[in-house]
């Protein structure tokens, strides 16, 4: 199984592009959005691209998701998705609320949480605990645009060309 993350896009309508292809040549199971979709582009037109991502498809609510652009989408936003894989519970979250200092309550050793927000890409472990901050295709806070790969070995964060910057295993 693979799993494709992104976050923090801010309604950039060239790097939901970019992702729509990156999700393409990746040809994820799942592929998760962990906040902050929309901005100053048109709701509609950021909704029907973002729709094009491989696999079954999840949104998560960034503190910037809100009012009517929400609504544009035909997939529910959730406040946060929870999944068993890998051997763990994965967490994914914005960030704004959770995060490697506030951590869910009911995650423990050798889970993860994945989030975005802080727009800089960033993967370790604390406490037994995988902390996977997936970066920002569109507004990298370092520089570095990023996004994540999760799969049976570990968790990958990629630039936009596919080459890994950094790789985290599950132990």
């Amino acid at each position: 199984m693979k799993i494709l993350v992104f976050a923090d896009f801010h309604g950039s309508m060239r790097a939901i592009s970019d992702a729509v292809d990156i999700s393409r040549e990746e040809n994820p199971d799942k592929t998760v959005v962990c906040g902050d979709l929309f901005g100053w582009s048109s709701p509609s037109e950021i909704a029907r691209t973002a729709e094009q991502f491989h696999g079954i498809l999840y949104f998560v609510k960034g503190n910037n998701d809100w009012g009517t652009a929400v609504n544009c989408l035909n997939i529910q936003m959730e406040d946060s998705v929870i999944m068993y894989a890998f051997g763990r519970t994965l967490f994914f979250t914005h960030g704004d609320r959770y995060n490697p200092s506030r951590i869910p309550p009911f995650l423990k050793k050798g889970d993860a949480l994945v989030y975005g927000h802080t727009h800089v890409g960033d993967l370790r472990v604390r406490d037994g605990l995988y902390t996977l901050n997936v970066g920002s295709l569109a507004r990298p806070r370092d520089g570095t645009p990023s996004y994540l790969v999760l799969d049976e070995s570990g968790a990958s964060l990629r630039q936009p060309d596919g080459r890994e910057l950094y790789r985290l295993d599950w132990n």
